[in-house]
């Protein structure tokens, strides 16, 4: 038996106490302030988290749609834009986790939420990975200008803007995914640990954080350095303004004195 289970993560976060309501016809059998877990059927899940991960686990496609357009606030949403993840579930003597392929003993409510878990951490890591690319593109485009022609076309406004994104994204990243502790089942269980284990080494998902943050540092470092040659040019140019005003009032005096 074959069980598919697929994140999305909807680039933005979601307010589980506004929509709890609305999953009443659900079983809710885990929650904590930053996730729901509901049950479906008996090998059917669904996993809300805060950060704005949802995973769906051996969930139809119309219900899978119906949820992801109910949390985005809009119909007919078009989900194959979203940045996913799928895995399927086998079951199996031994755990193991590779090549898109969970392998398990039993399904229950603390191995979906093991399984559910690491793969919103993901899957959120995925959408991460794509701003902070988005944002290193364009601090690239920046640094060759300044390689090819010892300037950059680049306004104190824009400056700014592009700064406050890389901080908030850093913001956001260490708001949402700052814990990446294992669920205290994990640690009162040999089975379960070993498949948060090897679901976080598959995933890489310490590695990948690690890799945002050293990318949002350099991002960081780039942009302080285009802010000090930005206000190093304002500053010449407001010297350059004091010496013309200066040379104005002494022309001005020579010319009241010749007269």
């Amino acid at each position: 038996m074959h069980l598919q289970t697929i994140a999305y993560h909807l680039e933005r976060r979601i307010a589980l106490s506004a929509i709890r309501s609305q999953f009443e016809s659900y079983e809710l059998v885990k929650r904590e302030h930053s996730f729901l877990l509901y049950k479906i059927t008996n090998n059917s899940y669904i996993y809300i988290k805060d950060y704005g991960s949802v995973v769906f686990m051996n969930c139809t496609n119309d219900l899978t749609n119906q949820i992801v357009s109910f949390l985005i606030n809009k119909e007919n949403s078009n989900i194959n834009n979203l940045p996913s993840e799928k895995y399927n579930i086998t079951f199996s003597d031994t755990i193991e986790v590779d090549f898109g392929t969970i392998q398990i003993k039993e399904l229950n409510d603390d191995v979906a939420h093991i399984i559910m878990l690491n793969l919103a951490q993901s899957v959120a890591l995925m959408n991460y990975v794509n701003k902070t690319s988005d944002l290193h593109d364009k601090t690239l485009v920046y640094s060759k200008q300044l390689e090819k022609m010892g300037s950059f076309k680049l306004s104190k406004i824009q400056m700014r803007k592009f700064i406050g994104k890389t901080l908030n994204l850093k913001n956001n990243i260490a708001e949402n995914l700052f814990v990446f502790d294992s669920p205290d089942v994990a640690w009162n269980n040999k089975d379960l640990s070993d498949l948060d284990y090897k679901l976080k080494d598959e995933l890489d998902i310490i590695k990948r954080h690690q890799g945002i943050e050293n990318s949002l540092n350099v991002i960081k470092e780039n942009l302080d350095l285009f802010n000090d040659i930005l206000q190093h040019k304002y500053s010449s140019m407001l010297e350059w303004i004091i010496i013309l005003l200066i040379l104005f009032e002494v022309v001005q005096v020579i010319v009241e004195k010749l007269i």
